[in-house]
């Protein structure tokens, strides 16, 4: 895809103002996006996952050191007042609040919450940021929410604004399909920057988990692959018969994948490279029907986790693809660790393949 120059200079802008924050291996950082805290009432996204961010913030990640980053659209300003939102979701923003003070919070605007920029109060507890820039040795992680590669929505974005707050209040941000060319856009755009500056680019926006560049049809579709090879030179009855329940588990995920996200599922390789350079990484959103996507950073890794109620899904109880996953005390909350990669190794394959 050609990124004109527009979008380029904006996105290289945004790269050379964006804070320098040094990290390194003992640095332990974890990304959250697309919270959209509404009142509490039913077209409110965040409220149905409130409590399993909650307690995995604070009885998880705080407790661990973890430093927070909150990557766009924190608040839903499109539908609801500041005013409200604060005053209904107080006992999260002291959450954000013990962030700040003992690790470190680093609250990036996003679309939806981008009138805080012209807040004039000093009431507002937070600092805020247009993006990070996490330098790892001398490598890039630069974490941006996404809207920013579409000039059209920031040119109108008070016309978007006042056309949801007035006509389209029941608007949801849990559909990850929702305006798929939309989405696609803005990933192929962040693909080809990060790409041409040999850096790790991270983003929130679109809900869509992406972990090196591929998306979760095409990281499904490579895993299937792999065990298919496997199945095919294993000779151990045992061993074929759980690469089968593996296979078969896959391909159910795929399908439903697939429906959900049908015009992907169309395009191939996502971003029309033969050998995708895995620069581009989603941290999806905590508004999601089942639970929360984030990213991790720690001991020199990143990792895409999932955090989810045992009552809601029962999906990764059963490790039958070798998933780490952990419960959250006695809580019926648990992580899973979707994905994982190793950051000195993704620069090299970075810098080699771009």
């Amino acid at each position: 895809m050609y990124l004109n120059e527009a979008i380029y200079k904006k996105l290289d802008d945004l790269l050379t103002s964006a804070p320098k924050i040094g990290i390194n291996k003992d640095t332990r950082i974890v990304i959250f996006s697309d919270l959209h805290l509404g009142n509490k009432g039913m077209n409110d996204d965040f409220q149905r996952n409130s409590d399993l961010l909650s307690q995995i913030l604070t009885n998880h990640y705080l407790p661990k050191n973890y430093q927070l980053v909150l990557n766009g659209d924190v608040e839903e300003l499109y539908k609801f007042k500041l005013e409200t939102v604060e005053k209904v979701w107080k006992p999260i923003y002291d959450i954000f609040l013990e962030f700040q003070q003992k690790t470190a919070l680093y609250k990036i605007i996003g679309n939806h919450d981008y009138l805080l920029q012209n807040k004039v109060t000093s009431s507002y507890d937070f600092p805020l940021y247009d993006a990070i820039n996490f330098l790892y040795g001398n490598k890039s992680v630069f974490i941006y929410h996404g809207h920013q590669t579409a000039s059209t929505l920031e040119r109108y974005s008070l016309l978007v604004h006042l056309s949801i707050k007035y006509l389209f209040r029941t608007i949801s941000n849990t559909a990850v399909s929702m305006v798929n060319n939309k989405k696609f856009l803005t990933e192929s755009i962040a693909y080809e920057f990060a790409k041409s500056k040999k850096i790790i680019s991270i983003l929130g926006h679109t809900h869509r988990p992406v972990f090196e560049s591929l998306s979760k049809i095409e990281a499904i579709k490579f895993n299937m692959e792999s065990l298919l090879k496997m199945y095919h030179k294993s000779q151990i009855d045992d061993t074929r018969t759980r690469l089968e329940r593996q296979i078969k588990i896959l391909k159910r995920e795929l399908e439903l994948a697939t429906n959900n996200n049908h015009y992907f599922d169309r395009l191939g390789n996502i971003y029309g490279d033969e050998v995708v350079v895995p620069c581009l990484f989603n941290s999806g959103a905590v508004t999601g029907k089942r639970g929360i996507t984030g990213l991790e950073i720690k001991n020199g890794k990143i990792r895409l986790v999932y955090w989810f109620d045992k009552n809601k899904s029962q999906r990764y109880m059963e490790d039958f693809r070798q998933i780490d996953t952990m419960q959250l005390g006695e809580t019926d909350y648990y992580r899973a660790i979707l994905k994982k990669a190793n950051l000195d190794f993704l620069f090299t394959r970075i810098n080699l393949l771009s």
